[in-house]
């Protein structure tokens, strides 16, 4: 391979965040640019999981609750030399449901999470990106449930939301070079939703919700049948974005990247 074609996905001498990186996609994309030549700061509200995969690619474990702002500002303003790459992965589907059976409540945890913390962490790490000039890559983790409503009003219109906050962002922060760009996965088992099927921990879907076409047959049949044959997997994802925060995608801002296997084509 040409050294050229080498050198646009290589990121090393630069740091980045990934928020949520305890486990499944997070974790997945963490390993991916730390493989790339990054300095990986793994940020997540689970300190020991942070830890854990921290220790074993030779990064830096931070413990921060992304619905927190000034818990996020403390973080990212002062959290490795630079900061080049943010990655907003930290999520919940645990507000799903039929609008029936969710509360007000309930309705505020998945906006904060989804949609709120993507600005709680853009936000210091955007100033601190200007500040130390040079540029930088934002990626925003969104989902398929925010193009195709699935799991519920809460979590679908959160996603949603992210997918145009980026295109805002994106065009707020062109003219300081830093690329915003978001990240759509489809069907990806994780370590959480493997642990809800085994009966570990409580499943996101109430077991007497009411009547609902989200996860009804039609969205079953959906999931099932991916046009690819498969469901995806946490490298999937963090190949994508990869790209998107490589010198490869250097033209590329306010993008949404659908990673499904064709999950939104049918």
């Amino acid at each position: 391979m040409d050294d050229a074609i080498s050198a646009l996905l290589d990121l090393s001498g630069r740091t980045a965040v990934v928020t949520g990186a305890a486990t499944g996609i997070g974790e997945g994309i963490a390993r991916t640019l730390t493989a790339a030549g990054a300095h990986v700061v793994v940020a997540d509200v689970d300190l020991v999981g942070a830890e854990r995969v921290a220790d074993d690619i030779g990064g830096e474990a931070a413990e921060m609750d992304v619905t927190d702002p000034e818990a996020c500002a403390r973080v990212l303003s002062t959290v490795g030399e630079r900061i080049d790459v943010l990655v907003n992965n930290a999520g919940s589907f645990h507000e799903a449901g039929s609008i029936l059976d969710q509360s007000v409540e309930s309705w505020h945890r998945s906006v904060d999470v989804n949609l709120a913390g993507l600005f709680h962490c853009s936000k210091p790490v955007a100033t601190r990106m200007v500040s130390q000039g040079g540029g930088g890559s934002i990626v925003n983790i969104a989902s398929v449930d925010g193009v195709l409503p699935c799991l519920g009003t809460g979590y679908d219109s959160a996603k949603a939301a992210a997918i145009h906050f980026t295109r805002s962002l994106a065009v707020d922060l062109a003219p300081h070079s830093i690329r915003v760009n978001a990240v759509s996965p489809g069907v990806v088992p994780t370590p959480t939703l493997d642990r809800m099927h085994a009966g570990e921990i409580e499943h996101f879907w109430p077991a007497d919700s009411s009547t609902t076409g989200l996860m009804g047959p039609l969205m079953k049949q959906r999931s099932a049948n991916v046009p690819i044959g498969r469901r995806g997997t946490p490298d999937d994802i963090a190949h994508a974005v990869l790209f998107l925060v490589s010198d490869a995608a250097s033209y590329v801002i306010g993008q949404n990247l659908t990673v499904d296997g064709g999950w939104t084509l049918v």
